[in-house]
């Protein structure tokens, strides 16, 4: 669920008084986020809400279970795989509980809504393909920074050396979009009921979420970067999960 996790990575740079607010406000802006995704009728948008609203209630327990394992996060290379995998596993299960959302949404769109939804993917997943490794990278480093702050210009180099795997992963991840996006429009041209399509919907969401092959390699270059920080980077990283569990805290005391 890559939206929850920018979300909350854009609540890091907030002051104490912004993160509260955000988070109190959290149910407007998956609404709104939702919104850009799928083109909804007014009549929909006023139901989405109370749907957003159970969503984000109904997701407290795992949010309590993610800032115990953010709590005991070490920065050891040889403890990374247990605690991605740890912090992966709450993450899939979020993700799969608001694609339920999603497909419920999805299965209400008229022809009208289907087309230009469709149309919004294709021209999302051309933009995606056309993207340089080169901005990649740049992106990788800016989310390396988020975490860490500034990185030096060794670490600099040693995510330059993930070029070749960057863009196959860039390529996979097109590759996967594009299929997905195919049996949504398969979905929607089944004669089945609203419920059945729900299903569907949330199957093949499953399915994209299941087949990730980039999750190895993707623990390797957190694992070449970890020896390489510095005691400041360090302190860095200490003060954004810091925040992270902040935010999680006014989220829980929200009653949406």
């Amino acid at each position: 669920m890559k939206l929850a996790t920018l979300v909350l990575t854009a609540f890091l740079g907030f002051g104490c008084a912004a993160k509260k607010m955000a988070a109190q406000n959290a149910d407007v802006l998956l609404e709104n986020q939702i919104e850009k995704k799928l083109p909804l009728y007014s009549d929909q948008k006023k139901q989405l809400k109370s749907d957003v609203d159970k969503f984000l209630n109904d997701q407290k327990p795992l949010s309590k279970e993610a800032i115990k394992l953010i709590t005991s996060i070490e920065l050891d290379a040889y403890k990374i795989d247990q605690q991605y995998d740890a912090l992966n596993a709450i993450y899939s299960k979020l993700a799969l509980n608001f694609t339920k959302v999603m497909s419920k949404y999805m299965s209400m769109l008229d022809e009208k809504q289907q087309k230009e939804f469709n149309e919004k993917l294709d021209e999302e997943n051309k933009t995606l393909a056309k993207s340089k490794t080169e901005d990649r990278i740049e992106k990788l480093e800016d989310r390396f920074e988020t975490l860490f702050g500034s990185i030096s210009d060794k670490q600099k180099e040693l995510l330059a050396k993930q070029k070749s795997h960057i863009s196959e992963r860039h390529k996979i991840r097109v590759e996967r979009r594009e299929k997905l996006h195919e049996k949504f429009k398969e979905i929607f041209e089944m004669d089945l009921s609203r419920e059945a399509k729900i299903d569907y919907f949330v199957e093949a969401f499953s399915n994209y979420q299941k087949n990730y092959p980039e999750a190895p390699k993707n623990k390797e270059i957190i694992k070449s970067i970890i020896p390489t920080l510095s005691a400041e980077q360090k302190e860095f990283f200490e003060e954004k999960t810091n925040d992270l569990k902040e935010i999680i805290n006014y989220y829980l005391e929200t009653d949406y």
